[in-house]
């Protein structure tokens, strides 16, 4: 299909769900800065690593019932119901004031949302933008959930220390609570199933067939750095008394965005799996140099190359996840994609922060750089064997 004659990607449809996933992504992005607030109230490593997995259990627990919800009751109701869980946990950390139950019960409500919203607006993305440039509208819409990390960075500049995050949290779950309205008039596919008609089996058949197996590989890489860079970032500048380190999250945002937007068109043209070990790489790299960043400039040139990383890696997997899944089941796909990110964050968040606690925060992120770069190596075999079985890109 020629450039003049392809379908149109920038529609209202696509622009009111961009829209609605900026305004919901404030949500996940501004919780980013938990772990300086769990830092105020006298965490350490491990506690803070525990606490950020502690949503996982949940989230992995009802990515069941997400999938079910997706392609039986639809795109929107999984969304309406899943911000209305992710408000409700922003508005409760106003009510926590210690290390007790109750910020674990709000990781677990965070969670259930998380099993909803991710794979939700990515799969109603899927539905929107054309075949033909999957990758390329999944790259761009995905800006609108990398630029609200963006406000991290200027948090100490409007004057809210960590103590102040109590506040800080609710007031964006109000704006959070304002994107389910803006999708109200999306019109979305008929429903793949009905309660009925749902095959649990047909399903799981569906997500493990071979062609998707390098897919889940390469997809728990990412998963696991985004979880080990999310987690532990900011707090590592904070110890090496790096001058506001909640900026890294702005060279993060900018890295991703801009290689989205300059080479959007290009997984869609090479193949996506060409990129995949690239993009990853980037992202190791990224780590590399947080872990040996004692100043201002590199610890940012680390986050730039990390998110130059995500920026990629995220659209070229959730493509190939669509792509390589039976359409039937393609809300069950991108449930198990988002849950291997959950699985990530329990598994390897609070081991790499007990392992920052014992011997410090380099040790631990050149630890997880070196995994990473392992499970690349054999995500390359396993592409080359199975990756052969998939669906033309």
């Amino acid at each position: 299909m020629s450039r003049a004659t392809q379908e149109p990607l920038f529609t209202t449809e696509f622009g009111l769900l961009t829209f609605s996933h900026f305004l919901n992504a404030l949500g996940y992005a501004s919780l980013i800065l938990l772990p300086l607030y769990l830092d105020h109230l006298g965490a350490d490593r491990q506690t803070i690593g525990t606490v950020s997995a502690f949503s996982a259990t949940t989230g992995l627990l009802l990515r069941p019932l997400a999938a079910w919800s997706l392609d039986v009751l639809g795109r929107k109701v999984t969304l309406y119901w899943g911000t209305a869980l992710l408000v409700s946990a922003m508005l409760a950390l106003y009510w926590v004031t210690d290390l007790g139950w109750l910020i674990y019960a709000d990781r677990l409500v965070y969670g259930l949302s998380m099993a909803a919203l991710f794979p939700g607006y990515f799969a109603l993305a899927a539905d929107i933008v054309p075949a033909s440039r999957r990758t390329e509208g999944l790259a761009l819409f995905g800006i609108a959930g990398l630029l609200p990390l963006t406000v991290n960075a200027f948090v100490n500049d409007l004057g809210i220390d960590a103590a102040d995050l109590r506040f800080f949290f609710p007031a964006v779950g109000c704006v959070v609570a304002m994107s389910a309205l803006v999708i109200i008039p999306i019109q979305e596919r008929p429903a793949r199933h009905t309660a009925s008609s749902y095959s649990w089996r047909q399903a799981a058949r569906a997500l493990l067939c071979r062609s998707l197996w390098p897919a889940w590989l390469a997809t728990t890489i990412l998963a696991a750095l985004v979880a080990t860079m999310f987690a532990f970032a900011t707090v590592a500048g904070a110890k090496r008394a790096i001058e506001n380190p909640a900026a890294i999250w702005l060279c993060y945002a900018a890295g991703a965005a801009t290689i989205r937007i300059v080479g959007a068109r290009l997984p869609d043209r090479v193949g996506t799996h060409n990129l995949v070990a690239p993009a990853l790489g980037l992202y190791v790299l990224g780590i590399v140099i947080i872990a040996n960043a004692w100043d201002r400039q590199t610890f940012l040139i680390g986050g730039t190359l990390a998110g130059l990383g995500h920026g990629y890696s995220f659209p070229v997997l959730s493509s190939q996840t669509v792509t390589r899944a039976p359409d039937a089941f393609s809300g069950a796909a991108l449930s198990l994609f988002t849950a291997l990110w959950e699985a990530a964050t329990l598994l390897f968040t609070p081991l790499l922060g007990a392992l920052a606690d014992a011997y410090g925060d380099a040790v631990m992120l050149t630890t997880a750089a070196i995994g990473a770069t392992i499970g690349l190596a054999a995500w390359a075999l396993l592409e080359a064997r199975a990756g052969r079985s998939a669906t033309p890109e």
